[in-house]
């Protein structure tokens, strides 16, 4: 059976290490508001802190974008996208559903990444044409097919707010990487979502490209990262799909 690439292996390193400083912070935990309403703890700027230290000495030559300290121009061996803690309101009540989240890209093409989900005890992996792999174990492709209506889809009011209906049964975790995760292993059949950036869904995208999802637009054009590799929310409804499960909508 494959294994992860060397590479991934250091990148599983590092993000197990800053899943642990997060657990670390969260002891003395510190939160506060941002412009924007959502909440902000000393643990999501330490981890990123330290990631910017270093992912850039892992491949020299890159830089980062990261949720806490901003946008970054991918530098010439390309740019790591990451949020150092996502799901910060589980994290900051105690929630176990929130994850480190470490993606890779250059030219605009997502090459690996990684989801550290620390207080479940799961860590993910992907690289582009390498496979996917839960703590070193390679990961299943989808089935393909429909989406039935006892199978569970991730997706959030504002969602519901644009759609008439969703295939499948509601669920959501309030945090991305574990609606992600929780994806490309099958414990949900499929997640429709908006409104994130980049750094919120590299690593997933990465992820379930390798078992065979079906990453697109809803209204079925392909989802192209290469054009959201800007400091801005993807504006229109995509999702992780099986392959062939024949749904499509407006979006």
């Amino acid at each position: 059976m494959a294994r992860p690439s060397d590479k991934l292996i250091e990148l599983q390193r590092l993000a197990d290490e800053a899943g642990r400083l997060a657990q670390s912070e969260r002891q003395r935990l510190a939160r506060e508001l941002k412009p924007d309403g959502s909440i902000v703890t000393n643990a999501d700027r330490a981890v990123e802190t330290w990631l910017r230290e270093k992912l850039p000495a892992f491949i020299p030559g890159t830089t980062v974008w990261g949720e806490e300290f901003g946008f970054d121009e991918a530098g010439e061996n390309g740019r790591w996208l990451v949020d150092p803690v996502d799901g910060t309101s589980n994290f900051a009540f105690g929630s176990p559903l929130w994850g480190v989240s470490i993606g890779f890209e250059v030219g605009g093409r997502l090459k690996m990444g990684v989801v550290a989900l620390p207080d479940l005890g799961e860590t993910y992996l992907g690289e582009d044409g390498g496979g996917a792999f839960l703590n070193g174990e390679r990961l299943p492709q989808i089935p393909p097919g429909p989406i039935r209506p006892e199978e569970l889809t991730s997706y959030n009011d504002t969602v519901v707010r644009k759609l008439t209906s969703v295939p499948g049964k509601m669920r959501l975790s309030g945090a991305f990487v574990v609606d992600g995760t929780f994806t490309v292993h099958q414990r949900y059949r499929a997640l429709v979502a908006i409104r994130e950036r980049m750094y919120d869904v590299a690593a997933c995208v990465v992820l379930a490209r390798e078992v065979g999802a079906d990453v697109r637009y809803i209204d079925g054009a392909p989802f192209e990262e290469k054009e959201l590799m800007r400091d801005e929310k993807i504006g229109r409804l995509w999702g992780i799909l099986p392959r062939d499960s024949g749904w499509v909508a407006e979006s």
